[in-house]
């Protein structure tokens, strides 16, 4: 999510990515996108497709209990609308700040994109602007971004929202921030 809505172009959200939800195993018998009936599940949509889990209540809240939708529902007593708007560590409320966080700052909406050198391969980091940095961790193991004096704006981590950055930047293992720096970073 923060890749999304730190890049540039217009983030798009399929309902469900908002929540976390997983694709949802759904049996040969019931597949029912063209694409999957003809070319196999694997191929087809009707993973992404299941019904929105808004409760964990049975139905999730998107049918009366006992009514069997056209797909699977998948697991809406984990993963969930209802629990993820409770909770200010969950996947609905870093969407909901990162997106009120691309709205108020400009640069990620209309700065320009550079792609940093980073000497770690595990990292993939960009200014969007000339004080924004984007940093994500594709790894199993901690990196850094050298270089990062600012604020902490959002975090994966949410413990770390706001934290002050001195030097480097440590990200854990897929862990991912946005950074409003001290002053522009030189190209």
């Amino acid at each position: 999510m923060v890749m999304l809505m730190g890049l540039r172009g217009t983030p798009f959200l399929y309902y469900g990515d908002e929540i976390g939800m997983p694709n949802t195993v759904v049996p040969d018998d019931r597949i029912l996108d063209p694409v999957g009936v003809m070319h196999g599940p694997r191929l087809g949509r009707d993973g992404e497709r299941t019904p929105m889990h808004w409760s964990p209540a049975p139905g999730g809240g998107f049918v009366e209990p006992g009514v069997e939708p056209w797909l699977p529902y998948g697991d809406y007593a984990t993963c969930n609308v209802e629990d993820e708007r409770r909770d200010p560590g969950s996947m609905l409320s870093l969407t909901r700040d990162l997106i009120g966080l691309r709205d108020s700052f400009p640069e990620l909406r209309d700065g320009a994109y550079r792609t940093l050198q980073c000497s770690d391969d595990r990292l993939w980091a960009w200014l969007r602007g000339e004080r924004t940095l984007v940093a994500v961790n594709i790894s199993d193991s901690p990196a850094e971004v050298p270089d990062s004096d600012g604020i902490l704006r959002i975090c994966t981590d949410r413990s770390r929202d706001f934290a002050r950055v001195d030097g480097a930047l440590r990200l854990g293992p897929w862990e991912a921030a946005i950074v409003w720096l001290d002053a522009p970073r030189p190209a």
